[in-house]
């Protein structure tokens, strides 16, 4: 298993370095090996549930040398990790992500609204 993982810089680089969830590979349950390695859950965006791609991001309790922030890239059947070095860092990935993400979600909802609701189009032509 590759122990190298990527961290987003407050400087806006990408950098490798070592993984701090490595260490606890031996326990089973992903959540848990993120729980001993000091992150806690802190955000999502969107509900997972909701959109073909999400991010879930984890917060760092402790000031130690570990990245601040581990950033997930969810679809409904795997995840991508990937670190934010601080707050500044973890906004920044954010600013640039969430279009991405957005564009899954108003993809998915356009793939079910299709042929559902009358076209928008054709009722502003007539106004």
């Amino acid at each position: 298993m590759d122990k190298q993982i990527w961290v987003f810089t407050t400087n806006g680089e990408w950098q490798q370095t070592e993984d701090p969830l490595a260490p606890h590979r031996h326990l089973d349950d992903w959540t848990e090996q993120a729980k001993a390695a000091g992150y806690s859950f802190w955000t999502s965006f969107p509900e997972q549930d909701t959109t073909p791609l999400a991010l879930e991001i984890y917060r760092s309790e402790d000031d130690g040398p570990a990245p601040m922030f581990l950033v997930n890239v969810s679809t409904s059947s795997y995840y991508e990790t990937v670190y934010a070095e601080s707050v500044p860092a973890v906004m920044e990935l954010l600013a640039r992500w969430t279009p991405v993400v957005q564009g899954a979600a108003f993809g998915r909802l356009a793939g079910q609204l299709d042929g559902k609701v009358p076209s928008i189009a054709r009722r502003l032509d007539t106004t």
